[in-house]
This record gives C-alpha cells, sequence and structure tokens, in this order.
C-alpha cells in the first residue's frame, strides 16, 4: 500500500518548539503592568528571578473533582468536572529578594535578614513566565493570580546549588486579568489574515 498523503503534508518540523532561554518575574498581586503580547517589557528588573534551574519551569492542569450521574443500568449520562485549577512550578537559584521573599512568604528587612513565623503561603502573586524558543520565537505567558502551593526543601551542601523550588497554584485574576492564566506565542504557525478562509 503507498503511503498516504496526509502523513507526509501534515506535518511541519518548523513548528515544533525547544526552550532555548527565558525568564521568570514575580510581581506583588495586583499589578497594573498586565502583558497584552510578546512585545511586553517590564518596567525594572527587580521583580525577575534571574537564575533558575535547567529544568526550567513547569505548567500543569489540576482538574476538579468529577461528579458522575448514571441511570437505572449504571452507565455513566453525565458527567461534570469543577473547573479546577493550573500550577507554574520553578527552582529559583538566586538568593535575590524576589525569590526569597516568595519562598518563604514573608519580606525581607532592610538589614537583609527575613523573619519567618509559619510554613504556611498565604501571599498572592502575580508572575510572568517568557520562554524563547530555537526560532527566537518568544512564549509569554502571564499568570495575575497564584499562591505557592508546595515547596521543595532547600540543600546545604557542596555539591548541589542551593535552589528554591515552589510551585505556584493559579486562580483568576481581577477585573483587568480574569484568567487563571493567558498566553501568546504558543502557537507557532503565522495567524491567518481576515480574509483566508
Amino acid at each position: 500500500m503507498a503511503k498516504p498523503a496526509y502523513m507526509t503534508t501534515g506535518v511541519d518540523a518548523d513548528l515544533a518548539r525547544l526552550i532555548k532561554d527565558g525568564a521568570i518575574f514575580i510581581r506583588e498581586s495586583g499589578t497594573t503592568d498586565v502583558p497584552t503580547g510578546t512585545d511586553w517589557t517590564p518596567v525594572g528588573e527587580a521583580s525577575q528571578v534571574g537564575y533558575y534551574s535547567d529544568d526550567g519551569f513547569t505548567l500543569a492542569p489540576n482538574t476538579g473533582d468529577t461528579t458522575e450521574l448514571t441511570g437505572h443500568n449504571g452507565d455513566v449520562l453525565i458527567a461534570e468536572s469543577d473547573p479546577g485549577y493550573w500550577t507554574v512550578a520553578f527552582a529559583g537559584l538566586e538568593g535575590n529578594k524576589a525569590t526569597t521573599e516568595a519562598y518563604f512568604d514573608t519580606t525581607v528587612a532592610a538589614d537583609g535578614s527575613i523573619t519567618v513565623t509559619t510554613a504556611a503561603a498565604s501571599k498572592r502573586y502575580d508572575i510572568v513566565t517568557v520562554g524563547l524558543d530555537q526560532k527566537e520565537r518568544l512564549i509569554l505567558v502571564h499568570y495575575p493570580s497564584v499562591q505557592i502551593s508546595e515547596r521543595e526543601g532547600i540543600t546545604f551542601n557542596r555539591t548541589t546549588l542551593l535552589a528554591m523550588a515552589a510551585t505556584f497554584r493559579t486562580f483568576k485574576g481581577g477585573a483587568a486579568a480574569p484568567y487563571h492564566f493567558k498566553a501568546w506565542g504558543l502557537v507557532a504557525e503565522e495567524p491567518s489574515s481576515p480574509d483566508t478562509p
């Protein structure tokens, strides 16, 4: 049998992505500098995480609970799922103010010290992640309201980089950003013109 034409015409290696570089910004919740596209530029760099681990950063879905309604014979007739949420996770490698304050859920004092009184994390943040692929195409994702849901322990030894690794749970933002996250650049194809059918 001859190979069907769709096996060769339906693929495009130019659309494959490999993230070669990136940046992460942790900002105060309610920051008004809301990205509107991949041409966004941060106002100041004080919120930048700087170096993070070579595992990069991950975006993962967490689906909500599902309620199933069955018929008389046990067949599932309706399955309704709660909206759920997303998580964004990374390990910051720099002991800078932005990373330290977020990881420990506290404030860095004028003398550089931190005072930690609880292991709970209750502060909300605004995060922007940016990735640059092998063809210099940007992927920018804005998370308007996140809160730490999980943290990895910090290892202090001479063979491991000191890292502050955390997973942030997403929530919908306010009126200016009513979403869990908004992303630009995930679709590598050139957008169709309005005249294209």
